[in-house]
């Protein structure tokens, strides 16, 4: 990961241009590159193409999208059915707005203005309604759970009793637009969309301090007008700056730690299209896990952006501008497209040495990992 640079002071002249022509900037270039990209990698269904040329044959489905290099996978991974949605009973009828996984991996998805939760097995154990436009949720490390709403974070207990909640936002009545939350031990860290920054909270309410106003900006990034992250266990908070292609790296107190990613339609490492990765969560070993819309796929990092694993938009939706993530204690991967309104889970099935031959794979190159359907 490469470090940060000294940042520059609130009133140096470049970082008021910077902030003054780099958000129309980026939705420009974002257009730009959303029609080529779409052009390039997606066309209209039903668009026909006048040619003479004998059609090319099919793209294999872990080829679609942007090129993938030749090589090997050190690891396979697989889709284990779907928690919600596809072949499973449970189905959100108009909603599915978020998924998180608690204590003894217990997951919690969120739509339809409820919580359903799920023993590991994929057994439904309760539903429990939710305050209205609940956006984002997470499960505390004791049961409980908050829930983002415009302005507002509510928790609820391991029963689903509503048990309080705050205010989340400006006190001079500009409220938060969270887009996501997350605990850290006794605290509850919210994304504010609309100020573009993390706020961070005591589970009263008070606020402990902000993240993301010592990016060089002063702030996020976001034409998309959204902001998700992720904590790991030392409190280190990765979160998407999506007008940069960027996956960010904040201490607590709000000091820069690097960054990666970049911009990219070649190779499979970088961001395609607009405001990218849209999604991301970290897993328990620390891996960076980030989710993507144009191409709706799911990819997996090293901490300092080598790219480790794939899973293609053969997954998913292709209409997707959303993949919430969430990763249990074994490393399984849980995503939910809110288009199918279907929770999936990719789990590990094989690891090879650096040199094992590839079994009954086409593609390749780099990546270490793979997730695949079965």
């Amino acid at each position: 990961m490469k470090p940060q640079q000294p940042e520059a002071g609130e009133g140096n002249l470049l970082d008021r241009l910077r902030k003054s022509w780099f958000p129309a900037a980026a939705v420009v270039g974002a257009l730009a590159s959303f029609i080529a990209a779409a052009l390039r990698l997606r066309p209209e269904p039903g668009t026909v193409l006048q040619t003479t040329e004998k059609p090319a044959p099919p793209v294999p489905p872990q080829q679609a999208g942007p090129n993938l290099p030749a090589g090997g996978f050190k690891r396979e991974y697989r889709k284990s059915g779907s928690l919600v949605g596809g072949a499973a009973a449970q189905q959100f009828r108009s909603s599915l707005a978020g998924i998180a996984v608690g204590p003894g991996d217990r997951v919690y998805a969120l739509g339809d203005g409820e919580i359903r939760t799920f023993e590991p097995g994929g057994s439904l154990v309760a539903v429990w309604k939710v305050v209205p436009n609940a956006s984002c949720l997470a499960a505390g490390s004791d049961g409980h759970v908050c829930i983002g709403a415009p302005g507002r974070v509510e928790i609820y207990d391991p029963a689903g009793r509503h048990t309080g909640g705050f205010a989340a936002g400006e006190s001079a009545g500009r409220p938060a637009g969270i887009t996501a939350v997350k605990w850290f031990r006794d605290e509850i860290l919210a994304a504010d969309a609309d100020a573009r920054l993390i706020r961070r909270y005591d589970r009263h309410g008070k606020q402990l301090g902000l993240i993301g106003t010592k990016a060089r900006a002063g702030s996020f990034i976001l034409p998309n007008g959204w902001l998700d992250f992720d904590v790991d266990a030392q409190g280190v908070i990765r979160a998407t700056d999506t007008g940069r292609h960027q996956v960010t790296a904040w201490a607590l107190d709000g000091t820069p730690l690097g960054s990666f990613g970049k911009f990219g339609m070649g190779n499979p490492e970088d961001f395609v299209g607009c405001c990218n990765p849209v999604n991301v969560a970290v897993t328990h070993d620390g891996k960076i896990v980030t989710g993507e819309k144009m191409v709706a796929r799911v990819k997996v990092y090293e901490p300092d952006g080598r790219l480790l694993a794939l899973i293609g938009p053969e997954n998913f939706d292709p209409k997707c501008i959303h993949l919430h993530l969430a990763v249990d204690s074994k490393g399984w991967i849980l995503v939910a497209d809110p288009v199918r309104r279907e929770v999936s889970r990719f789990f590990p099935v094989a690891e090879a040495a650096d040199n094992a031959p590839l079994r009954d794979r086409e593609t390749a190159g780099g990546i270490r990992q793979e997730y695949a359907r079965i």
